[in-house]
């Protein structure tokens, strides 16, 4: 399915424009810029013609090497990059009495030293979030009233560390990255800073689960530019993670900072919900 996407993006692409040899280049990094920000503000920040060329260089590539798109981004370690869709088509079933909720059950690719090349991941979402990327193997939505956002993410702890015991500030440099796939959808940001971290499950407390797989939860401070380059946008990311053979993988929403910050405020309740929900490994399963 991955490969059906890349020829279509790379015949749409080489159709459309004529890249020169200066817009194949990789966009340099600029001061840990590109990260979530607003689906009002997308279509202003993306440069058609430089995401176009890009993903028909990545189409080729993939075409003579028969490698997944992952395989490219999994060099850069310290980069947050799509927990790529493996096994199929996930199951998309409505769920509650209104059926206003969906749940997510399906696979992504797992880490190299996994003993199975998926693993299960399960989440709930409101039914009316939009779907971005349907073919191209990534996992996100987006609320079309308002902006906000979810990804399924994935990134390599640093050597000597876990879960736990991982600097917070590393979660913002790798998500906020310039070599993230986030970023390379087109995303503009300024800043970044994790403001809260909590451990909701310790595999390393007496009274911890068996098995066990670690949780993280932690809320992201940042501000988008928007289109004009002028003004900038708070906004609040909130991040669920588990710990799998030295991978995290994670699910990011993103909101409105004054609507996030708001007592009793839909939009936060929607995201609380959403990460509460995310389930990786064998209770994504159930």
């Amino acid at each position: 399915m991955k490969t059906i996407y890349l020829i279509s993006l790379f015949l749409h692409a080489s159709t459309a424009f004529q890249p020169s040899l200066s817009q194949q280049k990789v966009v340099q990094k600029s001061s840990r810029c590109n990260a979530l920000k607003s689906h009002d503000d997308m279509s202003d920040n993306i440069d058609r013609r430089s995401f176009l060329s890009s993903g028909a260089i990545l189409a080729s590539s993939v075409l003579l090497t028969g490698a997944s798109p992952s395989a490219f981004a999994e060099d850069n370690q310290a980069a947050a990059i799509y927990a790529y869709r493996s096994g199929g088509l996930p199951s998309l079933r409505p769920i509650g009495l209104t059926k206003l909720t969906t749940r997510y059950e399906g696979y992504v690719e797992a880490p190299k030293s996994y003993a199975k090349s998926g693993i299960p991941i399960s989440f709930d979402f409101p039914s009316d979030w939009l779907q971005l990327d349907k073919l191209g193997g990534g996992i996100q939505y987006v609320d079309q009233r308002n902006g906000d956002k979810l990804y399924i993410l994935k990134a390599t702890l640093p050597s000597d560390t876990d879960l736990k015991t991982v600097a917070k500030s590393w979660f913002a440099d790798v998500i906020l990255s310039p070599e993230g796939d986030v970023a390379r959808s087109g995303v503009v940001a300024e800043g970044g800073r994790i403001s809260r971290s909590q451990m909701t499950t310790d595999c390393t407390a007496e009274d911890a689960p068996s098995p066990c797989i670690a949780r993280r939860r932690m809320i992201l401070k940042y501000d988008t530019v928007t289109g004009s380059g002028v003004q900038t946008v708070e906004r609040r990311g909130l991040i669920d993670a588990y710990e799998i053979d030295n991978d995290v993988y994670m699910i990011v929403t993103s909101s409105n900072a004054i609507k996030f910050e708001q007592k009793g405020s839909r939009e936060r309740e929607t995201v609380e919900n959403i990460c509460q929900s995310f389930k990786v490994g064998p209770a994504a399963l159930s």
